[in-house]
């Protein structure tokens, strides 16, 4: 019986280590793109919400902004990343429904959903630390 070569699984492994490196190069290097400082953002966002509010307690219709979005590199390479990595996991799985060698397919999976999984958890860490450095900024200025 003629052994069937780990083609899916390798091909999964490719693209789910790829994932994995452009998530953390990305993480440490990045962002690419020019982007406002930290502080900017908070400043702008807490004086958003303090005129929202101040306009609310007047009884004034809230003003409703829209933002477009425009692609840059970052959000190129998060949207890489993604793909790559749900790849690698895919093919995981057909490699694995082909009968394919559980190590590789098995290295494949667990590539892919870290890749994925590292992408998120620096995404919501990032996103917690802004909500704090708002509500501080904001408790600081005597609004909460």
């Amino acid at each position: 019986m003629e052994r069937k070569k780990p083609v899916c699984g390798i091909v999964g492994i490719l693209l789910g280590s790829i994932a994995l490196l452009l998530s953390l190069t990305h993480f440490w290097a990045g962002p690419f793109s020019p982007q406002p400082t930290i502080e900017t953002v908070v400043a702008e966002k807490a004086a958003s919400i303090r005129s929202a509010a101040l306009s609310a307690l007047r009884g004034e219709e809230p003003i409703q902004e829209y933002q477009t979005s425009n692609w840059n590199i970052d959000q190129a390479a998060d949207v890489v990343t993604a793909v790559f990595g749900g790849l690698a996991f895919i093919l995981g799985i057909v490699g694995f429904s082909r009968h394919e060698p559980k190590r590789v397919v098995g290295g494949a999976a667990a590539l892919g959903i870290s890749a994925v999984a590292f992408q998120f958890i620096a995404m919501y860490a990032m996103a917690l630390l802004v909500v704090l450095l708002i509500a501080a900024v904001l408790s600081g200025i005597g609004v909460g």
